[in-house]
Parts: C-alpha cells; sequence; structure tokens
C-alpha cells in the first residue's frame, strides 16, 4: 500500500460510557486512531474489549436506552460524524460508510428476498427506479458469488457461508469509503472462512474500499490488514503497521495473545493461556489495566501514568517497558522486593525475538 494515501477517517479521544443497573460501565476509553484510504486497520482484542462500541459510535447506532456518554471526535472526511444530524447521518449509513455485521443469521431481513434487502438500501441512496435497483441488486449478488436464480429466495433459504455472502453484497452494494467488517468469519467454517476472506479482499481492492477490521484471530489479521490495533479493556494499548506488531510485539498483552497461537514448529505439551480475566469495566483505573494480569508487574508500574510510547516510527506501545533498556528490564523491582530475571519480557515470555 502507498504511505502517500489521502488520510480520510480519524478517531480522536473517543470514550463511550453505558449505564448497566446503578453502574457505569467505561466501554471505551480515551481512543484514538486513523485510517488512510484504501487501507485496512484491523481491530484485535478479546471478547468485551470495546471493539464493537467502536465500530457502533461510528455509525451512531449504539443503543440508545443503555448509552450514558459519547465523548470526543469521530472525523470522516473532515466531518465530525459526532455532530451530525439524523439527516446526515442517515445520508452516509450505507452509502460513505458500511458495515458487515457480525451474525448474518440476525443482519438479515428474514420477511424480504435477499435481492429486495440489496435493492432497498440501492434505491433510497441513489434515487433510482426500482428497477435499476434491482439490477444492481442482482449484480452484487453475482459478484459474490450467488446467482439470480436466487435472488429472489429468502434468507432462511441460505447456509451460513451463503447469508454471510448476501451481507457482504448489502454493505458493499453503494461503493462505500469505510467498510466496518464486525468478525465477519467467527460463524463460518474454516474453509468458508477463507472463500470469505478472498472475497472481501478482492472486492476492497477493486473498489478501493477502506476498511477496519474487527477479530480476535491474528491469522485473519495477518491476511488482510496493513496495521493494527490492540485493544485491551476500552483502550488501545499497542498498534502500529501489521510488520511492528508481528515482528516485534511489546505490550505483554501483546506477546501473550502470539504465546497463546500453536507453532508447528515447536513441539510443546500445552499452549501459554494469559492468565486471569479482564478487568471489572465498571472501574475507571488511573494506571495499567493489563497490571493484575501481566508477569512482569513491579512497582515502576504503580508509577507509569499510561500514556502511549513511541518504541520505533509509527509503533506505539501503552507500557513503560517499550522504552526501557535491557538492564532496567531486569532490574525492575517485584512488588516483593526481588527482582525480574534475564532481559526483554518478549523473549523471556514465548521465546519470540521482539
Amino acid at each position: 500500500m502507498s504511505e502517500n494515501k489521502e488520510q480520510f477517517f480519524e478517531l480522536q479521544n473517543l470514550t463511550v460510557q453505558y449505564h448497566s443497573g446503578n453502574s457505569i460501565i467505561h466501554a471505551v476509553n480515551d481512543v484514538s486512531l486513523s485510517l488512510n484510504a484504501g487501507e485496512t486497520l484491523g481491530l484485535v482484542g478479546e471478547t468485551g474489549a470495546g471493539k464493537t462500541t467502536i465500530a457502533k459510535s461510528i455509525l451512531q447506532i449504539l443503543p440508545k436506552n443503555s448509552v450514558e456518554n459519547v465523548e470526543g471526535k469521530i472525523l470522516f472526511e473532515g466531518k465530525d460524524i459526532l455532530q451530525m444530524s439524523d439527516k446526515e447521518l442517515q445520508s452516509i449509513r450505507g452509502k460513505a460508510i458500511s458495515m458487515i455485521f457480525q451474525d448474518p443469521m440476525t443482519a438479515l431481513n428474514p420477511v424480504k428476498t435477499v435481492a429486495d434487502q440489496i435493492a432497498e438500501g440501492y434505491r433510497l441512496h441513489q434515487g433510482c427506479s426500482r428497477a435499476e435497483a434491482k439490477e444492481h441488486a442482482l449484480s452484487m449478488l453475482k459478484m459474490v458469488g450467488i446467482g439470480p436464480d436466487r435472488a429472489n429466495e429468502f434468507p432462511h433459504q441460505f447456509s451460513g457461508g451463503m447469508k454471510q455472502r448476501v451481507v457482504i453484497a448489502l454493505a458493499l452494494a453503494c461503493s462505500p469509503r469505510l467498510l466496518l467488517a464486525d468478525e465477519p468469519t467467527t460463524a463460518l467454517d474454516v474453509t468458508i472462512q477463507a472463500q470469505v476472506l478472498d472475497l472481501i479482499k478482492d472486492l476492497r481492492d477493486k473498489l478501493g474500499t477502506a476498511m477496519i477490521l474487527i477479530t480476535h484471530d491474528l491469522g485473519v489479521v495477518a491476511d488482510v490488514c496493513d496495521n493494527v490495533a490492540v485493544i485491551y479493556a476500552g483502550r488501545i494499548i499497542e498498534k502500529g503497521s501489521r510488520e511492528d506488531l508481528f515482528d516485534h510485539p511489546t505490550h505483554p498483552y501483546t506477546c501473550g495473545l502470539f504465546a497463546a497461537l500453536p507453532d508447528l514448529e515447536k513441539n510443546v505439551n500445552r499452549l501459554s493461556p494469559i492468565e486471569g480475566l479482564p478487568p471489572d469495566p465498571s472501574v475507571l483505573r488511573e494506571g495499567c489495566d493489563f497490571k493484575e494480569r501481566c508477569p512482569y508487574t513491579c512497582r515502576k508500574c504503580d508509577e507509569y501514568n499510561n500514556e502511549m510510547i513511541e518504541k520505533t516510527q509509527g509503533h506505539f506501545v501503552r507500557c513503560w517497558r517499550a522504552a526501557a533498556s535491557e538492564q532496567e528490564l531486569a532490574e525492575a523491582p517485584r512488588h516483593d522486593g526481588s527482582h525480574h530475571r534475564g532481559g526483554h519480557h518478549g523473549k523471556e515470555h514465548h521465546g519470540r525475538e521482539v
């Protein structure tokens, strides 16, 4: 991908809070990221990290009955989506910005044929006749490998993989400039996953669409994404190019994700899971969100101001260890008064040169 592409999308300090009973749920905490035209950004993290909330914030389709507060800026082609009127939002949803929802089973209307569902949105945004919209719907279905003989069938008549193809055709019908793909292959078997990913990549390249891909599958990220942001407890804890994250993972959480992956070149009895659970989202923490699960937590973590550190150009990490020397890492005092043995946590944690 070219490095000189126009930057047309940016999140600035996005914060989203829900209310649940008497508690405030801090779903997204001060998230900032940017995306250039034609590029793909991967959002990676555990379930509940805030990935889908970020995507729904972009389209302003968060559940109004449970949202407590949304702050920050969501800039799309220079305009703040959070300041747009309902009419302005309707004009960009499905046209300029579109979304592939996580579950194809519930994303489609069960009482309308798949062709009619695609044609409806296209006709609304393009102002064309019903016949033109239906013809375009047939061409979109053909593009995703569904023939005209199945265009007038209903969603329940399709398999999971075919439903996902319909959802992709629906999302791309108006040639959006930004596509939000929320775990588009989670409900599919491995062979269909590969087909859907190839389809998304081909259509992205053909239409020049930028994409934010939400997933917890690092294999998908390696195959599709240009840049990656790792989300933990509603914050970005590491972001950079795909090469930065895969060749030089630095945050202990990112290293833990890679350590949990099977390696065909190594003979091990057990994988290395990340111990513990994500923190309580109803508690807003001042320091490191990962401290309770981190194998390298020490007194210096208590002093760290939780700011992002630029390790190399464009590679940012929310951990003081990113800027520490080998000696500082080895001498970091634990809470029990002892010191860490060895050097950089990446080597110590899973044997990978970082």
